[in-house]
């Protein structure tokens, strides 16, 4: 990035990439993120862009972080005035996540998600440690968690929610909705007292 631009101006174009970037790939899937349209709706250089991300991929890869961090972010807009989660605050943030669907992988092929992955390396690894720590974080704001919270179960069928939503085309149509619904009644009734 030219010395012309201070940390906030670099953060700040990044983040307007990141978002743009996401209202398209929502629209199109991965071949409406054109970086060419890209930095010419943001009103920025070509040259700006690669700057701020070595390729494509890694563009993808920071938008996948930049919309879990969106999500975990809006997840503290549903605490309530003592700073917790009722079981009806978690159930509404878990329909918003379903219906908002800030997961990168819903708007991709298989192709494009495999490709992406192994462009991605290392940098992208599913462990149990990082899912025990969110699960925990999300535990720790529950304001009448349960006795023993199956947080391994609630974790699966949170993971199980976000695979429905990149594959939503196999399941049966008219009862969508409803299997989201009963399975985030069961994470409630997991974690929640």
């Amino acid at each position: 990035m030219p010395k012309i631009f201070t940390d906030e101006n670099r953060d700040e174009i990044r983040l307007k990439l990141l978002d743009k970037g996401f209202r398209m790939l929502k629209k199109g899937g991965l071949s409406a993120v054109n970086i060419d349209q890209l930095t010419e709706e943001t009103y920025i250089a070509k040259g700006t862009f690669y700057n701020l991300f070595d390729s494509k991929s890694e563009f993808m890869y920071h938008m996948m972080i930049h919309e879990r961090s969106r999500a975990k972010e809006k997840l503290l807009s549903f605490l309530n005035g003592s700073g917790k989660l009722t079981g009806d605050s978690l159930r509404d943030y878990l329909k918003w996540l379903s219906a908002e669907n800030p997961n990168v992988f819903a708007f991709l092929t298989d192709a494009e998600k495999k490709r992406l992955v192994s462009a991605w390396s290392d940098k992208y690894i599913e462990d149990e440690n990082n899912d025990s720590k969110t699960m925990h974080m999300l535990i720790s704001l529950l304001e009448s968690p349960a006795d023993d919270p199956d947080w391994k179960l609630a974790c699966n069928y949170m993971k199980l929610i976000a695979v429905s939503l990149t594959t939503k085309k196999v399941f049966i149509k008219e009862n969508y909705n409803a299997m989201i619904d009963s399975l985030i009644g069961q994470i409630v009734a997991m974690l929640c007292a």
